[in-house]
């Protein structure tokens, strides 16, 4: 625990908070684990493992996203060149700046 934050356990719903002392404002939310439903620790190893798993899913998504992202982005890049060579739209731009 840092001496800027506090941890509070609410009374409502059994949730662990980690709260800024200066402002009161909420910086980490923890859920609370049902303690009725047998081994602490094993729930606790459950729900990393799931942690870890969506993780290690985002990750090995994220190469072919860039990938999907690259290609949308070329493809805009090719059609405003050929918009641009079919108007004939080889004037400079108009600068925001020039309008005053």
């Amino acid at each position: 625990m840092s001496e800027e934050t506090l941890y509070v356990d609410c009374p409502v719903c059994g949730c662990r908070l980690e709260v800024l002392k200066k402002n009161g404002q909420v910086v980490k939310h923890w859920d609370k684990i049902d303690k009725d439903g047998g081994d602490i620790f094993s729930q606790a190893l459950k729900k990393q493992a799931e942690e870890k798993k969506k993780l290690d899913d985002y990750f090995k998504a994220a190469p072919e996203n860039l990938e999907k992202k690259k290609k949308e982005l070329l493809d805009k890049f090719e059609s405003e060149k050929k918009r641009i060579k079919d108007e004939k739209d080889f004037g400079k731009p108009l600068n925001p700046f020039d309008l005053d």
